[in-house]
């Protein structure tokens, strides 16, 4: 069956926040890279967005490419005022919501917990430089020459795509990692002031990375999402927005 949307996900290098100006609630930054291979062995080609744009970008006829969090269509989180390429890649801007969402999701980009961005697309042009049967890790398998673009989404879970930072990473510097996202996660939630939808989303994941970390102490190597198996770390999260049920995790 042929492939009608996928995500794709860049990290903080190359899908990154260039400012965020909470006054204003305007973001900007860059939802995709070009001529870097991704871990899927595809390269984004410049001029690959732009009849997508045309069509669909802020200024055209029919501007449907939403700005999300997670490749959530239930949690937009503005509306896209420029999306264009320059020599970089995919450049946007984004008037935030003035809803609960969007004021949460300054503080969470100021504080550094958004750091990864993604697009939902469907590849409708491509070179495939080489055959997927001698494809190897690393290697260019396409040149990605024309996109459909259906949303850009800001990314908040560290383990909730496939071609996460994580993969492939020792033991050693993935207890880094998490230990450090933790970090990041305890200071938002201290700071408060934030809506009962964020702080349970927070709290999800702080104990979702408590359980990684659990996992790796006892010599175990925890799977993410996208491996051959799937991962069996994750505990049963109540969300009870009640502070005090964190106090182990924060002391």
């Amino acid at each position: 069956m042929k492939d009608i949307f996928l995500y794709k996900d860049f990290e903080i290098l190359c899908g990154e926040f260039k400012d965020v100006d909470g006054r204003k609630g305007i973001v900007t930054g860059y939802f995709a890279d070009f001529d870097t291979v991704d871990s899927d062995g595809d390269v984004i080609k410049k001029g690959s967005f732009t009849k997508t744009i045309s069509q669909n970008g802020p200024g055209s006829a029919k501007p449907r490419i939403k700005h999300l969090l997670n490749h959530d269509y239930s949690q937009p989180l503005g509306v896209l005022t420029t999306l264009k390429e320059d020599q970089k890649g995919l450049y946007y801007e984004s008037q935030l919501g003035t809803h609960n969402l969007g004021t949460d999701f300054v503080k969470m980009a100021d504080s550094g917990l958004i750091t990864e961005h993604s697009i939902g697309y469907r590849a409708i042009k491509f070179n495939q430089v080489t055959p997927w049967s001698d494809w190897k890790q690393g290697e260019v398998a396409r040149e990605l020459t024309e996109i459909k673009l259906w949303e850009g989404s800001s990314l908040t879970a560290w383990g909730a795509n496939p071609n996460t930072p994580l993969t492939g990473m020792k033991a050693e510097v993935q207890a880094e990692k998490m230990g450090k996202r933790m970090d990041l996660i305890i200071k938002t939630l201290r700071s408060g002031n934030l809506t009962d939808e964020t702080f349970d989303m927070l709290e999800i994941e702080l104990k979702q990375i408590q359980q990684f970390i659990i996992e790796l102490s006892k010599g175990k190597e925890p799977l993410v999402q996208g491996t051959q198996e799937p991962a069996k770390v994750i505990p049963p999260v109540v969300k009870s927005r009640n502070w005090s049920e964190l106090k182990t995790i924060l002391n």
